[in-house]
């Protein structure tokens, strides 16, 4: 813990002073916004029409149309923004040969990747709570229900921090950020998509295919569904995937 919080704030800097992060948070919040104005536009239009109609409007909300639709986009969006935030993170290291600077100093390889783990997660969970003027917006002109809210932030920020785990073990895998960058938004997009797009030819797989999917995980959080065996499912995978990011640096250091 003595080199760990010198080492978060020593990546941090790195961000602040690179424009990545800035460029992620303006490429996310600009499609984000963009996604809000026009589902407002959708909500109003059909609130509309279902004024015009009389039709039964049970559950016709804006937490229902306009903040789930919401939450799912900005889930998707970060499957081609987290390579951004770590395909550096331990490729650049290996390239520039600073990697054996880290390795042979007082720091330890878990030191290593917990900083740079939670140096990334610190960087999403900003861009991600910056967006909350969404709902404080929706709450002003309309209602939503906070717990709801409450859970789908929560299901964002464990699912990001898993993202950001893949990303962390494809860094440590490779000395080149477009190959980090390539391979994980590959196994994002594979463990996004099983058990939906990509099925089983039972069903019984296909259960077992849902199971290891991290949008159906997402899925029941951002419907303001808490289950804690979604939440330790997805702590569970970022768990798995710093460990093997630390095998794989262990490995690198005896050869």
């Amino acid at each position: 813990m003595r080199h760990l919080i010198p080492f978060i704030k020593k990546e941090l800097r790195a961000y602040f002073y690179s424009p990545i992060a800035y460029i992620v948070a303006g490429v996310f919040l600009g499609l984000i916004g963009y996604f809000f104005y026009s589902s407002v536009q959708g909500f109003s239009m059909q609130a509309i029409q279902l004024a015009g109609s009389g039709q039964e409007t049970s559950g016709f909300n804006p937490t229902n149309i306009i903040m789930k639709g919401l939450f799912r986009s900005m889930g998707t969006v970060f499957i081609l923004l987290t390579p951004l935030i770590t395909m550096r993170l331990i490729a650049e290291e290996k390239r520039s040969r600073t990697m054996e600077l880290l390795m042979t100093s007082p720091l330890s390889i878990t030191t290593i990747i917990a900083g740079k783990y939670i140096a990334a997660v610190i960087i999403y969970v900003i861009i991600i709570l910056s967006t909350l003027y969404i709902p404080v917006v929706v709450e002003y002109y309309s209602s939503v229900s906070w717990p709801h809210v409450f859970a789908a932030y929560f299901g964002l920020i464990l699912t990001g921090m898993a993202m950001i785990s893949i990303g962390v073990f494809c860094s440590s895998v490779t000395d080149k950020q477009v190959i980090a960058s390539v391979l994980t938004i590959g196994i994002l997009v594979l463990f996004w998509f099983v058990g939906g797009v990509i099925g089983g030819y039972t069903e019984h797989m296909s259960n077992i295919m849902k199971d290891l999917s991290l949008f159906s995980h997402f899925e029941n959080l951002y419907s303001g569904l808490f289950d804690t065996r979604d939440a330790i499912y997805l702590i569970s995978f970022t768990t798995v995937a710093l460990f093997l990011s630390h095998r794989s640096l262990e490995s690198g250091r005896w050869k």
